[in-house]
């Protein structure tokens, strides 16, 4: 194994143990599903549905099912928006205080995960990934599904 696979092996290690300390601490995902949306709505409340899809990255279909979900539990409500066949989603009380737990509760998983690192380590590991990031984007990885098949849907079926 070259010293690079292992670098990034690490990298994979620490990202799957951080999602695992993010799931033990709080609502499993915050970014995808109704998390994602009530997380896109405390900083953008009364966004349209098309505004949503930007944000989210989800397609109409998928955003519709998200927010029709979040509407029976309760967490926000759907309203007339200008335009034909528009809405706009807002966030119930219910809906803002889960969303803002959840908020904290990230904030003091991650703190307690980097509280090893000083200022200055922070910075060096912020600098590095970003470096990384860019280096996959310039490559032409960039994390988005297009091309692949959504599971559980067939075309012949």
């Amino acid at each position: 194994m070259t010293e690079a696979t292992q670098t990034l092996a690490q990298l994979k290690k620490t990202s799957k143990l951080t999602r695992l300390a993010f799931h033990k601490n709080g609502p499993k995902s915050f970014r995808r599903g109704q998390g994602a949306l009530l997380n896109a709505l405390l900083e953008n409340d009364g966004a349209t549905q098309r505004e949503l899809v930007h944000i989210l990255g989800f397609d109409r279909g998928e955003l519709k099912g998200v927010v029709k979900k979040a509407e029976r539990n309760g967490y926000v409500t759907i309203e007339d928006a200008e335009g034909v066949r528009t809405y706009a989603v807002k966030l119930t009380e219910d809906g803002r205080a889960v969303a803002e737990k959840r908020v904290a509760a990230n904030d003091k998983t991650a703190e307690d995960i980097v509280e090893c690192l000083s200022k200055e380590e922070m910075a060096q590991l912020n600098a590095i990934t970003e470096k990384l990031i860019l280096s996959m984007k310039d490559k032409g990885i960039n994390g988005k599904k297009k091309g692949r098949k959504e599971a559980g849907h067939c075309s012949g079926c």
